[in-house]
């Protein structure tokens, strides 16, 4: 008998204190299953990228090694740009990073609100959608292809239209080599001239490009001027961390304002999806943002509130 009772209570106390669940708490155990669900992802492509098991990383490598061989001269860029095919490349390293970032953020943010936690919902979602070894590859079609346009035609185009096709399908400026990587946080960033007006600057292990271009790129001739790229066109919401997003944001507006304060016409570089991917291409898969946030707390919900309810039967049957 004193078995039966004190297993009763333990299910008392089991669900009154499921029933007591705070909402703060509800969040921060559906943040904590993300940020395993989406750790275990990231390390997972880690993994395979360091196996060879990622697409194009051995493309990757195959073309650098040639272009090495037929370009001494450009050996540290071409070294800069095949790093992203190991884990401990800049491309795979940010995604690590901006993890490590989310789950800092993600302890506070339930005690900050909905909208907070909202917010590291959606960039671990993003987060996630960008360890998808197919996605990952994609990504490396840039570097890949900048390789391809530097070998003067010896080397083909992955996953896009040749160069000059892509010109001119999208009306676009021929911007020197490297182009496709203007205006992608991981090999540089937008700082501000004399004068106010953004021009591009390469970090340092790419800073070679800066010698195969004419003169520095600006943010306005690029936005209205760019070309096909995976990354722009289809990967930037996956692969671009929530500060490196207000930062374009903010290089956009300013150079949005200056052109209409000049009486000129500007044209975001995001306005359209530009040509030049091929029909094989992979895009990353729609975040799910706050509707899954949602979704996911309303089944948490619903199970708090059926516990409630259990509680108070148990309760009022005494």
């Amino acid at each position: 008998m004193i078995k039966v009772i004190s297993f009763t209570a333990l299910i008392l106390a089991f669900f009154v204190l499921t029933g007591c669940t705070s909402k703060e708490q509800e969040w921060q155990k559906l943040l904590n299953e993300s940020i395993r669900n989406t750790d275990a992802s990231v390390t997972r492509l880690g993994k395979q990228i360091d196996s060879g098991l990622v697409k194009n990383t051995k493309l990757l490598t195959s073309y650098a090694d040639y272009l090495r061989n037929q370009k001494t001269e450009l050996g540290e860029i071409v070294h800069a740009l095949a790093l992203d095919t190991r884990s401990s490349g800049p491309i795979f390293q940010s995604l690590k990073s901006r993890l490590a970032d989310a789950k800092i953020v993600a302890q506070a943010a339930p005690q900050q609100g909905k909208a907070a936690v909202q917010e590291v919902w959606t960039e671990l979602d993003l987060i996630k959608g960008a360890s998808s070894p197919d996605i990952y590859a994609m990504m490396l079609t840039d570097p890949i292809n900048v390789l391809a346009d530097m070998s003067d035609g010896r080397l083909g185009r992955v996953e896009a239209m040749s160069k000059q096709a892509a010109l001119q399908a999208n009306n676009a400026t021929d911007m020197g080599a490297g182009s496709q990587l203007i205006g992608n946080p991981t090999y540089g960033q937008w700082r501000s001239d004399s004068s106010g007006n953004s021009f591009w600057a390469w970090y340092g292990r790419y800073a070679l490009f800066s010698s195969l271009f004419r003169s520095p790129i600006y943010y306005g001739a690029w936005s209205g001027g760019r070309n096909y790229s995976y990354y722009h066109d289809y990967g930037r919401s996956h692969y671009t961390s929530p500060g490196q997003r207000r930062a374009q944001t903010s290089v956009n507006n300013q150079a949005k304002s200056k052109f209409q304060q000049s009486g000129k016409s500007f044209q975001s570089p995001y306005a359209k999806t530009k040509t030049g991917a091929a029909r094989t291409v992979s895009k990353p898969r729609p975040s799910s943002r706050s509707g899954g946030f949602r979704s996911a707390y309303a089944k948490s919900s619903s199970a708090r509130s059926s516990a409630s309810r259990t509680s108070r039967s148990f309760r009022g049957g005494k």
